[in-house]
């Protein structure tokens, strides 16, 4: 049986409003789901950003390269000595390069946006908030202490539509 065949109309009461009875048992019922298979831990603000980023009308660029240090496992983050991951579009391509930062919890952002060109907007995308900086004439932009983690940049070349990289976990 399920809600959509019909089915559970024909049960005693299907129809009524819910009372004081229901929702003891629907309370009871979801303290024990949470219990037995909480929501993991961002998975709320994960998914907020995935909607964000599907709902965007960006070109989305393409993944080219991503270079990982030895060793890398999911699960906690393993120290994070270099990664550089370049994406390409028809139109523009950006490097970013990805280092420890300095207090060793988060990472420091270089990037290039190719054709350079100073004061194209650069916008990091992450659950826990956007941050935005410029390209100075060379393409070059930085974005220092950034949260690890999913994150996306999207790219705002002067004159032309926005570009956005696909979700990448810093």
């Amino acid at each position: 049986m399920s809600w959509n065949d019909g089915s559970m109309r024909d049960l005693p009461g299907a129809d009524e409003p819910l009372d004081p009875t229901d929702v003891a048992v629907l309370t009871r019922l979801a303290r024990i789901v949470a219990e037995a298979d909480p929501v993991p831990d961002g998975l709320v603000e994960r998914s907020r950003f995935a909607m964000t980023l599907a709902g965007l009308e960006a070109e989305v660029m393409e993944l080219q390269l991503i270079e990982a240090p030895a060793g890398s496992v999911r699960g906690e983050a393993p120290p994070l000595e270099a990664r550089t991951i370049t994406f390409t579009h028809e139109r523009l391509t950006v490097m970013i390069a990805l280092s420890a930062a300095d207090d060793g919890e988060h990472v420091r952002v270089d990037g290039w946006v190719a054709p350079p060109g100073g004061g194209i907007v650069v916008e990091l995308r992450q659950p826990g908030g956007d941050r935005t900086t410029q390209t100075d004439d060379d393409g070059r932009f930085v974005l220092e202490a950034v949260d690890r983690g999913p994150a996306s940049l999207l790219v705002r070349p002067a004159g032309a539509a926005a570009v956005t990289t696909p979700v990448v976990e810093f």
